[in-house]
This record gives structure tokens, C-alpha cells and sequence, in this order.
């Protein structure tokens, strides 16, 4: 397991009013065919390995944790057939949802549970899936969904995904994974040598893009040290929050909508989001009678490159948005919004985080529990995306008329 995948894992650990979850809503047009889906996902787990591996711990916690065969893995468990209560509204079936994207996953077994959910009014149904976000972040799991979906209605094999190498065996002896373990920390040792005997020579062949490497993660490093001294903000609604269970809503924008407003401003889709995002909140709170002029804004950025797409795992880093949402007018609340991405951009914080990640692997239980507590206090509220499929797509013959993706939930966050 990878540290930043790792991070999540020991994060929930840490704090359990941290649910580290990750979700998908798709709504379909009919029911499926009949062991239409099981026979999706039954191909997806050949190609991916993964989704029927568990975590294990590795001898006295000396090194990360590390995936191994579920001996015991049974389909059946981690897909059911259940039904949203009547009417069958989109209100039914969203509090549906909510209740199953607050309950854990069994951590003993493979990290995911998927749901065909019938009674959907007008004779429509959908499909639930859930992972945890040690398993993949919101990009990767796009790959899954490229297994479970056709490009027709007729039934077909999944279309390519990533595979995540050949799953390791539970069985191998303490002995074993202890030398498995040295293995592993030797190969990551003689590859930091080597990076390091190999610095001198490529700055002496390319100084200006070494320097400008430099500058760009020592600009990185201050950023992320800004915004951990950054001074939590009170939000009067984070503190009425109680447990992680959230009354889910949706919303559908058209895409062209977000390009007309984003063009003439300058600014970026992710930037209008955000202000609209803003004003939504600072909406709200005055419906309230509350008055917040600020509130840190936890957003992930996908560092993952053209060929690391459909690739399992986090590739992902995080800047803080403060949200102007006392601002009244729209204009201003983009401006400030701009300013701060473009800012995050060029010091280049975002891409900080896997080293960070790395670093924070290796503290004490005691001193990453502290570390988490304290990140998690200064954030508000999370805005995240993940890039949608183009194409029509169909799963055992129902058409998919939309994707509803949720984020993980936090207690103390509205």
C-alpha cells in the first residue's frame, strides 16, 4: 500500500468522526437485466484484483499495511439487492443512500460495497457503490466504472481497466513478511541512493529547470506551513453538526452553463464552482440568522499524469480555499477565488502532500492522531469533482441518466 493510501487507512483509526468514503449514485432508466450487474462486477474483479484483497497490518507495524487474497471473499456480501422505501421519490431514495454511505466498511474484508436499489418511482432504478478512499481516489474509481458500464444495451464484456498487479497470499509465514518487508525498504533505499548520485549530473545538464524544481517545492512547503498555522474559523453550523450521518441533496448544472460564466471571467470551471459554492453557503447561513465572513475550504487536486488515469490507488493533493461567503456580491467572491487558486498553483502546495503523506506514515499512533485532529479542525467544508464520462454509458442494459458522486463525510462539518 502506497502512504498516501496508507494516510486514509491509519486515518480512520485516528478519528472515527472521519468517515474515509468515497461514492457513486447512478440512476438508471429501467431495472437492469437479471445478473446483469453481478456479471459485471464478477469480470470488473477478474481485471482488478484489488476488489477482492483486504488489508492486513504488517509485523509490529514496522512497515505499511499491505493487501492480501481474501480467502473467504464472497460476492454475495458485498453486493445486495435492496429497495428504496415508498413512493420511491428521489427524497426516498437519496435518505436511502444516506444511511449507507454513513456505515462503515468491514474493515477485515475486501474495502467496497455495491447496491442494486429498486422501487425507484416511475418504473426507474440505480446503483450504489461505495469504497474506501485507502482503495482509490475519485479519478481512479472512474476506472471501475469503466468496467461496470456498456457503451450499448446489449450486454458486452467491461471495457479495459487498470490492473493492480498479481494479488499477494495471505498464507506467507511472519518469517516471510518480515523479509518481504526488508526487501521492500531496501529497494525504496537504493532508489533514493540512486535519485541522490544522480542529482549533481542532472542539475549540470538542465540548471534553470533543477533551480525552478527547487524554487517551485520550497514554495510548496511554505504554502502547506501557511495553512497549517492558518487559525481554525467557527462555523456556528459545524458546531450544532452531530455525527457523520448527512441529509444528501443533489444538483444538475449543465456543463455548458459553467463554460458560458467561466469564459468572460477568466477564471476556471473549479473557480465558479467554488463562488457558487460560497454564495450557496453564506445563503444559508443567513437563512439561519448566522454571520460567517469566511470558512476554510478543504479542495483536492488530482496529481495524476495521462498514462496514471484508470490506476488504482491516491494521487491526489490538497490546497485551503478560504470561502468569501459573507461577500453578497458574485463578481467580488470569483475575484477572490481566482486569486487564491492561481496562488495555490504556482507555490505549488498541492503537489507537496504525497511527501507529506510519506512523512506522516511514520509517526507514532499518538502524534498522527493529534496531527489528524488538528488538520481536520481547521477545515470547514470540502469541495471536490472528478471528471464525468462523455459517452452514454449503460449498465446491463438500463441506461444511465446521471452520476451523483459523494465525498467522505466529518463530523463538525455541515
Amino acid at each position: 500500500m502506497a502512504a498516501s493510501d496508507a494516510l486514509f487507512w491509519y486515518v480512520e483509526i485516528a478519528l472515527p468522526a472521519f468517515r474515509p468514503i468515497i461514492a457513486g449514485l447512478y440512476m438508471l432508466d429501467r431495472p437492469p437485466r437479471k445478473g446483469g450487474i453481478e456479471a459485471a462486477l464478477k469480470a470488473t474483479i477478474r481485471l482488478v484484483p484489488r476488489l477482492r484483497q483486504r488489508v492486513v497490518e504488517t509485523p509490529l507495524h514496522l512497515g505499511l499495511p499491505e493487501y492480501v487474497d481474501d480467502e473467504h471473499f464472497d460476492l454475495a456480501y458485498h453486493f445486495r439487492h435492496v429497495s428504496v422505501p415508498k413512493p420511491g421519490r428521489m427524497r426516498d431514495l437519496l435518505d436511502l443512500t444516506a444511511s449507507l454511505l454513513a456505515t462503515p466498511l468491514d474493515r477485515e474484508r475486501p474495502l467496497w460495497e455495491a447496491y442494486w436499489i429498486d422501487g425507484v418511482r416511475d418504473e426507474r432504478s440505480a446503483f450504489f457503490m461505495k469504497m474506501h478512499h485507502s482503495l482509490v481516489d475519485g479519478v481512479g474509481s472512474l476506472a471501475i466504472t469503466r468496467g461496470l458500464t456498456q457503451r450499448s444495451r446489449k450486454d458486452k464484456p467491461p471495457r479495459i481497466v487498470a490492473s493492480d498487479g498479481r494479488p499477494r497470499r495471505a498464507g506467507r509465514s511472519l518469517l516471510g513478511r518480515f523479509v518481504t518487508l526488508a526487501l521492500d525498504n531496501a529497494r525504496a533505499s537504493a532508489s533514493l541512493a540512486l535519485d541522490a548520485a544522480a542529482a549533481p549530473a542532472r542539475f549540470l545538464a538542465h540548471p534553470v529547470d533543477s533551480c525552478e524544481q527547487l524554487q517551485a517545492t520550497v514554495r510548496g512547503l511554505r504554502g502547506v506551513m501557511l495553512d497549517a498555522t492558518q487559525k481554525p474559523i467557527l462555523d456556528p453550523l459545524g458546531t450544532r453538526a452531530a455525527g457523520i450521518s448527512r441529509r444528501l441533496d443533489v444538483l444538475d448544472v449543465p456543463m455548458s452553463r459553467l463554460r458560458a460564466i467561466k469564459t468572460p471571467l477568466g477564471g476556471t470551471i473549479n473557480d465558479v464552482v467554488l463562488a457558487a459554492l460560497a454564495g450557496a453557503v453564506g445563503a444559508y447561513h443567513r437563512k439561519r440568522r448566522l454571520h460567517v465572513a469566511t470558512l476554510n475550504c478543504m479542495v483536492p487536486m488530482s496529481l495524476r499524469s495521462s498514462h496514471e488515469q484508470d490506476a488504482l490507488g491516491n494521487r491526489v493533493g490538497m490546497i485551503n480555499v478560504v470561502l468569501p461567503v459573507g461577500e453578497a456580491r458574485a463578481d467580488v467572491r470569483f475575484a477572490r477565488v481566482v486569486a487564491q487558486t492561481r496562488a495555490a498553483k504556482r507555490d505549488m502546495r498541492s503537489g507537496i502532500y504525497p511527501l507529506l503523506a510519506s512523512t506522516l506514515t511514520l509517526l507514532p499512533g499518538a502524534a498522527f492522531s493529534w496531527l489528524a485532529r488538528q488538520s481536520l479542525g481547521r477545515v470547514n467544508l470540502v469541495c471536490t469533482n472528478i471528471p464525468g464520462e462523455s459517452d452514454t454509458l449503460y449498465m446491463a442494459g438500463a441506461k444511465v441518466t446521471a452520476v451523483y458522486p459523494f465525498a467522505s463525510p466529518v463530523a463538525g462539518t455541515p
